[in-house]
Order: C-alpha cells, then sequence, then structure tokens
C-alpha cells in the first residue's frame, strides 16, 4: 500500500481474473452507518480539493478480510458450505475494536490504516478454515498472505501528485486523527466492477456472538476521547 514517488496511479483497470460482468464473492467489514457519514463528512472539506480524486461515499465504506472467488467458479452447494462454516467459527468471536487513521498516500487512493487487532486476524484464520474445510489450501484467494486492513476513503481517477495529495492532508492536521469502531458482524457481498466503479450486493452476514470482555466506551469525533484530535482547518481547506 505505497505509493510512487512521484504521482498515485488511477485505481481502474482491469485486475488479473476481472471482465465486463464478471463478480467476485468477497468476506468484509463494514463501518456502522453513524461512524461512515461522519467520516465522509469529516473529511469532505479536504478531499473535495483534489479533482484527481473520487471520495468513497458513506454506504461504500468497506474493508477486505478475506476473499472466496469468482462468482462463475463458486458452486451454490460450496457457497453454502462455506457461509455455514463460517457462521460455525466466527461465532465463538467476541465483538472487538479497530482503530484507524491518520490517513495516508497509498498506490491508488487515499486511506485510514488500521492497526490490525489479534482478534481481526483470528477472525481471517477461521474464514480461511472455513475454506479448507471445502477446498484445497491452492485455490484459496491469498492463502497466508498478511492482512493488511485499511478503510479507502477515496481513489485516484487519474495520475495525482503524491506531494499535492500530503500537502492538502497536511492542511488538513489530520496528523493525529484516530478513530474507534466495533466490529460485531463480517459481510459475505457480491463484487462486481462497471462503469469504472467497483459496486456490491450483500449475500449474508456472519454475526461474532460470544460475549465480549467489557471494554472502554465507543469513541467518536463528539466524545471527550476525541476531544484533543484537532479538526480540519475548513475555512482554509474549502475553494476560494
Amino acid at each position: 500500500m505505497i505509493a510512487s514517488e512521484m504521482t498515485v496511479a488511477s485505481r481502474w483497470w482491469w485486475r488479473p481474473g476481472w471482465t465486463p460482468g464478471r463478480s467476485f464473492y468477497d468476506w468484509q467489514v463494514e463501518p456502522t452507518q453513524p461512524v461512515a457519514d461522519e467520516l465522509v463528512d469529516f473529511f469532505a472539506p479536504a478531499l473535495s480539493r483534489l479533482p484527481g480524486l473520487e471520495p468513497v461515499d458513506a454506504p461504500r465504506l468497506r474493508i477486505d478480510v478475506q476473499g472466496v472467488g469468482f462468482v462463475d467458479g463458486v458452486k451454490g452447494v460450496h457457497l453454502a458450505e462455506l457461509v455455514a462454516g463460517a457462521r460455525r467459527l466466527l461465532a465463538g468471536h467476541a465483538p472487538f475494536q479497530l482503530t484507524f487513521g491518520p490517513p495516508v498516500v497509498a498506490r491508488d487512493s487515499v486511506c485510514l490504516p488500521i492497526a490490525l487487532p489479534e482478534e481481526l486476524r483470528r477472525v481471517r484464520e477461521d474464514l480461511t478454515t472455513a475454506m479448507t474445510e471445502v477446498w484445497i489450501r491452492e485455490r484459496i484467494p491469498e492463502f497466508g498472505e498478511p492482512l493488511r486492513p485499511y478503510l479507502a476513503l477515496a481513489h485516484a481517477t487519474e495520475a495525482v501528485p503524491v506531494a499535492e495529495i500530503e500537502a492538502v492532508l497536511d492542511e488538513g492536521g489530520f496528523a493525529d486523527f484516530c478513530l474507534d469502531e466495533t466490529v460485531s458482524e463480517v459481510e459475505l457481498v457480491e463484487l462486481v466492477c462497471e462503469d469504472g466503479r467497483y459496486d456490491w450486493s450483500e449475500v449474508c452476514a456472519a454475526e461474532l456472538l460470544r460475549v465480549p470482555d467489557p471494554v472502554a466506551g465507543h469513541a467518536t469525533f463528539g466524545d471527550r476521547a476525541c476531544e484533543a484530535m484537532p479538526r480540519p482547518r475548513t475555512a482554509q481547506l474549502l475553494r476560494s
């Protein structure tokens, strides 16, 4: 997730295996709607200054956890077994927290990196375990590769100078940005790439059902826990 020294490349190119009309099953985590809405509103003034970036709207804020495979290669009976296995294993997990930020410039986007908690790593391991109960390991996308979770705030639609993006982020005062979010389920979605963007529909969800240990209260932009977090200087960010 490292950008080149000079520019961020456009996100819109056909990845291996993708063709028009083909779709892909993927396990993802979705931020709750209040958090997603706040993230969009919080970063909108800065991102609007960069015409080469397309901001991600609130319903599209997603965190990839584990791919399953192209839909045309997954039999219905296999999908049912994969979902049943995932639900059985994930029911043994308690909800847990993710910590976002501050924003960074990646290869084709502006992202909020996520400190990888042990709980998310184990969730992904259980998702791959559910697949190895049905398929051989070689069939599982990115099997054994490390999980590097992030939340994309905006995607590049053309080559954009990295220095230009970093300057806008610096002016926004996001260096100390942080936000905690609670994960209580993982969603299986069907991804499709159409008209130069990725879209999806939810197939099903696997809930984390074990009762969690007591944890600190959830922090959002208006909570005392984040009062020290700087807000963007919108007066300086908005176009004249």
